[in-house]
């Protein structure tokens, strides 16, 4: 008996050994292959986002200021966010802009209330926010820094404006006349030309960011099917086939599977103006990079988009700069152009003269405003194709 029991012992030790090599191997295996699991399976994002969450809506129980408040929210996002909104990467080469690529997820995106809290503070001066977000929103100091304010809070608007059939339809009119109402000289022209190498007639388009709707005329003239203006602001139209929508309508409609899918995405001075806070909009480095991508998630796989942002990519026949005029808008230029348009590719317009930013615009060395020197306005509609080789989840 004793002999019997002393198997059966040495048994269970040896089993128990083994258990614990297979345990230890396992770790081993983890831990070696950590990277190539992450890319097949990627991180629980939708776990991170809750304890993410859970960490900023503790925030009401600590003596922080507003200022470090929002740092927390900033350090949250980019938690989340992650490859997308990595602005230390190395930048492709490419046609005229550098290329940047990263992994979307769209669901998160769109859900994770990380990336829609409301803003903690209103419009604030460079002076006053912590150097930490200064230097996020400078790219880690590879931007130009000016100063120019504005506070005009469109979160604040709640009664609409209501741009009737008979208004919108002017708009549509002085296009068709040649005197369209644009916001800036020879805009619509612009936009018209990038119409039409997109060949929207027929098409379902979203329009990214316009308080009147003199894109949308264009559009509209040139038949497409179907407009969505994305706007911050309360606004209503009663043309049809245009409609405005606000954010959070436009991430419920995403989620629950009734929003469009757009072929095209058109924005003209927009863009520069996301995450800075000017429009009453919560503060994010990387507002316009997340803006983007989002059209990208909404969008066809042969989607284009046609931006138009204060641009410097080149200055006549040399290298540009990007300038952060805060908070104003962006300026964007080598670095944070290609960012911008994470996952998409540059295919028009193909002539110098109607990309690179002239030298008679060129910003002199002091803080002398860019509009003062006519860059701000310097905004060329460039045209993209979406690259869909395995970046949108």
């Amino acid at each position: 008996m004793e002999g019997s029991e002393g198997n059966i012992k040495n048994s269970q030790i040896m089993q128990g050994r083994f258990i614990t090599f297979l345990a230890c191997s396992c770790l081993v295996l983890i831990i070696l292959f950590h990277h190539l699991i992450m890319d097949l399976f990627g991180p629980d994002t939708q776990h991170i986002s809750q304890i993410l969450e859970k960490k900023l809506s503790d925030l009401d129980e600590t003596s922080l200021t507003p200022m470090e408040k929002t740092l927390e929210q900033i350090r949250a996002i980019s938690d989340l966010c992650g490859d997308l909104c990595d602005t230390t990467k190395e930048i492709g080469p490419g046609e005229f802009i550098g290329t940047v690529t990263a992994k979307v997820d769209c669901e998160l995106l769109f859900s994770s209330p990380v990336f829609h809290q409301p803003p903690l503070l209103p419009p604030q001066k460079w002076t006053q926010l912590s150097q930490d977000i200064q230097n996020m929103f400078t790219y880690q100091g590879r931007t130009e820094m000016r100063q120019w304010f504005f506070n005009e809070n469109q979160a604040a608007m709640t009664k609409p404006k209501i741009f009737t059939e008979e208004r919108v339809q002017q708009y549509i009119d002085k296009w068709l006349a040649g005197t369209p109402s644009e916001t800036y000289k020879n805009a619509a022209s612009l936009i018209g030309g990038a119409a039409d190498y997109v060949n929207v007639t027929g098409k379902t388009i979203l329009v990214i960011g316009s308080m009147t709707p003199w894109v949308e005329a264009v559009l509209l003239a040139k038949k497409a099917k179907k407009v969505v203006t994305l706007e911050y602001g309360y606004y209503i139209s009663e043309y049809p086939g245009h409609t405005f929508m606000r954010p959070s309508e436009f991430r419920y409609r995403f989620l629950n599977g009734t929003l469009d899918t757009f072929d095209a995405i058109f924005s003209y001075s927009s863009l520069e103006h996301s995450g800075i806070g000017r429009y009453g909009d919560t503060m994010n480095p990387w507002g316009g990079i997340m803006a983007v991508a989002e059209a990208g998630c909404v969008s066809t796989k042969d989607a284009h988009l046609a931006l138009a942002v204060p641009t410097m990519v080149n200055f006549g026949d040399g290298l540009g700069k990007d300038i952060n005029e805060w908070n104003a808008h962006t300026v964007y230029g080598p670095v944070m152009y290609p960012f911008l348009v994470t996952n998409w590719k540059f295919v028009f317009p193909h002539r110098a003269e109607d990309r690179n930013t002239p030298k008679d615009v060129y910003l002199p060395p002091n803080q002398q405003s860019t509009f003062q020197v006519n860059l701000g306005s310097w905004q060329p509609v460039l045209v993209f194709k979406k690259n869909n080789v395995g970046l949108w989840g």
